[in-house]
C-alpha cells in the first residue's frame, strides 16, 4: 500500500487531515480523513498516525506499507514488535515492511504535556478516568469506530454527555471524526480480501485508537486506553496490555489501563461519582435516549448497578430491572464471562434478584421467558421467519394478535 500524500489544516481549534492511499492492485486512490475539534495546537505526527492505522490491514493483505517523508524510528521498531505479536495470534496476518524516505529519531522537539483518556462515556472509560482524574487533562471521544459516521443522533448525545463530564471534572474534550474504520477494517473495507471474523475487535481497534492520538502529539504526551478485559480474561485482542504501548512513536506514550478490575468492580467505583451516574453511556443503539435500556449491554450494566446499589441513582437508565427482558436474555459466548462475574458478585452482595437472573442467563435455572425467546430465535432463522421480520420492519404487516408465524412444516 502506498500513502501518496498527507495534508492537514488547523484553525480556531478545528484540525483536519486528508490522506490519499492506494492499495496494491487498485487503480484509484482512497481518501482517509480525520477531523478534530477542541485542539489548542495543530496536528503533528500524521505519518506515524497513518502508519499505525494502516499497518494491520496491510498485514492481512501481505503488502508493504510505503509512507512519504520521514517516519519515527521508535515507531518502526515498536511496530515491528507489534507485528510479531499479532502474527503469533492470527495465522491470517503476516509481518510486512514499512518504508519511508528516512527514519527520524526523537530529538529536541517536545511532545505535549497533556494526558488524554479515551472516553466513550462507558464503564471502562469512566473507571480509568476516575482512577487517573488528577493527571488526566483531556477526554478523547471518537466517531467512526463504535459510533457510526451515519449515526447523528448517538453522536450528538455522546458529545453532549462527554462535554458535561469534561466540564464537571475540569477537563478539555477533544472530539475526532474519522473514516479510518471504513478504510482499515477488513471485514467491511471495499478493497482487497474480506476477513472472516471480527477484524476490528480481534486485530485493529487498539492501533486505530493510537492512530487518532498520534496526530495529537503537540497537545498530549500520553494516551490512556481503558481495558476491555481483566488479567484473568486475557486473550488475543486488538487492544491489549501486550500490544497497545507498541504503537508509541517516542513522543506519545500509550498506557493500557484497568485490567486489574472486573466490570462490577469498575461499576462500584463509578457508583461513588454522581457525575458518572448522570452521564454513563454504554449503548450504541440509534435512539433519542442515551441508553435504550433494553439491549444486552444496557441490561448487563443495569444488573451491575443493581448489585452495587446504584441503579436508583443512575440517571441514564431506568431505575428498576425489567425482569421479563432479563429472563429472556440469550447472550453470545464472548460476553458470558461478564455474567459469571455478575453471579459471583450478586452472591457476595446478597442480591437475590440478580443472582436468579444470572442463573437463568447461564442456563442453570429454567425460565419460560428464555425458552420462548429461544424458540422465536429459531423461527426467525428460517426463511419464512426472516421474511416475516422484514415485512414487520417495513410496516407492511399490521401488528395484531392474529398475526402468526407461517407454518414452516418443522
Amino acid at each position: 500500500m502506498d500513502v501518496l500524500d498527507i495534508s492537514d489544516s488547523w484553525r480556531d481549534g478545528t484540525a483536519t487531515a486528508r490522506v490519499r492511499i492506494r492499495p496494491s492492485g487498485q487503480e484509484d486512490s482512497l481518501v482517509l480523513w480525520y477531523r478534530f475539534r477542541g485542539l489548542s495546537q495543530p496536528l503533528d505526527g500524521l505519518a506515524e498516525a497513518v502508519t499505525a492505522g494502516l499497518v494491520v490491514p496491510c498485514m492481512f493483505e501481505g503488502e508493504p506499507l510505503s509512507v512519504p517523508g520521514g517516519l519515527s524510528a521508535d515507531l518502526v521498531t515498536n511496530v515491528t514488535k507489534a507485528q510479531q505479536i499479532l502474527r503469533s495470534w492470527h495465522d491470517e496476518l503476516s509481518p510486512v515492511a514499512i518504508m519511508a524516505s528516512q527514519l527520524d529519531h526523537v530529538g529536541a522537539q517536545q511532545s505535549g504535556t497533556g494526558v488524554a483518556c479515551c472516553f466513550s462515556g462507558g464503564v471502562d472509560s469512566w473507571y480509568s478516568l476516575l482512577n487517573h482524574e488528577a493527571r488526566v487533562s483531556h477526554l478523547l471521544l471518537v466517531r467512526g469506530f463504535d459510533i457510526g459516521l451515519d449515526n447523528d443522533v448517538l453522536w450528538s448525545a455522546a458529545i453532549r454527555y462527554g462535554a458535561r463530564a469534561a466540564e464537571g471534572l475540569g477537563k478539555q474534550l477533544i472530539t475526532c471524526e474519522t473514516n479510518l474504520r471504513e478504510i482499515a477494517d477488513k471485514r467491511r473495507a471495499r478493497w482487497g480480501r474480506r476477513f472472516q471474523g471480527d477484524f476490528w475487535g480481534q486485530c485493529l481497534h487498539g492501533a486505530a485508537l493510537a492512530s487518532v492520538a498520534l496526530a495529537l502529539r503537540q497537545t498530549v504526551g500520553e494516551l490512556i486506553i481503558p481495558a476491555t478485559h481483566t488479567y484473568a480474561q486475557m486473550k488475543p485482542w486488538g487492544s491489549s496490555p501486550l500490544l497497545d504501548h507498541l504503537w508509541s512513536d517516542g513522543y506519545l506514550d500509550i498506557t493500557h489501563d484497568g485490567c486489574e478490575a472486573n466490570r462490577v468492580e469498575k461499576v462500584r467505583l463509578i457508583a461513588d461519582s454522581d457525575l458518572a451516574l448522570e452521564t454513563l453511556r454504554v449503548c450504541y443503539h440509534d435512539t433519542s435516549e442515551i441508553n435504550c435500556g433494553h439491549c444486552e449491554k444496557c441490561l448487563r450494566t443495569m444488573m451491575a448497578l443493581h448489585v452495587c446499589g446504584a441503579l436508583s441513582r443512575a440517571k441514564t437508565f431506568p431505575h428498576h430491572l425489567p425482569v421479563r427482558e432479563i429472563h429472556s436474555l440469550i447472550v453470545p459466548t464472548q460476553v458470558r464471562h461478564h455474567y459469571v462475574t455478575l453471579q459471583k458478585e450478586a452472591q457476595i452482595a446478597g442480591d437475590k434478584e440478580v443472582l436468579k437472573a444470572t442463573e437463568i442467563i447461564l442456563k442453570e435455572r429454567l425460565s419460560l421467558h428464555q425458552v420462548t425467546a429461544q424458540a422465536k430465535r429459531v423461527v426467525r432463522a428460517t426463511a419464512p421467519g426472516r421474511m416475516l421480520l422484514r415485512l414487520r420492519n417495513r410496516g407492511r404487516l399490521a401488528a395484531s394478535p392474529s398475526a402468526t408465524v407461517p407454518n414452516t412444516g418443522r
